[in-house]
């Protein structure tokens, strides 16, 4: 198969199940400096950077928050909370990526989290050796749903943004792919696909749902 298209992968959410752990750090990092997280801003700041998350709590809860103890202590937390609970992949994530490689299918990885952050959740979930191309968002001084991270990407694997098609689990992260000309694929395994479905161009139950194949179909591609 010769391929006309690309493919780029959230990490927390999409390949691995981290997201609730992400989660948790996050809302533990925060409440320690005073802040009770509310459940509506798990949606809001899943997939931001954490100098985003800091930037708009101290607007909405008017206070000063410390971004660097945040960032300190949430990556803590993260890496404690994650080697008491275990990492794993999703189901069909290993399986897709082998058929996009047979396939001579471009991909990449493209994450909010740390570069050590995303090399711990691929080597826990047995995915590290699968990634040739993997960016980090702190690398980008603007955090999803700026498209910056996705423009990159598509970039990097040579392929036009309307020829790449994005997995991604947060409605930050599909509107980042959305602003970028990507085709947006929601994948509900942290927020209902309803949530995703206003944001995305198609949601699919899950990555066993999907193949080389399958996804050249949906951008109508045989």
């Amino acid at each position: 198969m010769s391929s006309t298209f690309a493919v780029i992968f959230d990490n927390d959410g999409v390949l691995v199940d981290s997201e609730a752990i992400s989660i948790e750090a996050y809302q533990r990092a925060i409440e320690e400096q005073g802040v009770v997280v509310q459940e509506s801003d798990n949606e809001k700041y899943c997939g931001l950077t954490d100098a985003d998350i800091i930037r708009d709590m101290e607007i909405h809860y008017g206070t000063h928050l410390d971004l660097e103890k945040f960032s300190s202590r949430k990556r803590d937390l993260y890496f404690e909370l994650a080697e008491k609970s275990g990492m794993k992949r999703f189901p069909g994530a290993l399986e897709l990526l082998r058929d996009l490689r047979a396939a001579g299918v471009p991909y990449a990885l493209a994450s909010s989290g740390s570069q050590e952050k995303i090399e711990f959740n691929l080597r826990a979930a047995g995915l590290d050796a699968e990634f040739d191309i993997i960016i980090s968002g702190q690398d980008f001084e603007r955090g999803k749903p700026d498209p910056e991270i996705f423009l990159c990407a598509a970039k990097r694997v040579e392929t036009p943004t309307e020829r790449c098609i994005v997995l991604e689990d947060s409605v930050n992260g599909l509107k980042a792919a959305k602003a970028a000309g990507c085709f947006a694929v929601g994948v509900p395994n942290t927020f209902q696909a309803g949530v995703l479905a206003r944001h995305a161009d198609t949601v699919v139950d899950t990555l066993t749902a999907l193949s080389a194949s399958r996804l050249g179909q949906m951008i109508g591609l045989d």
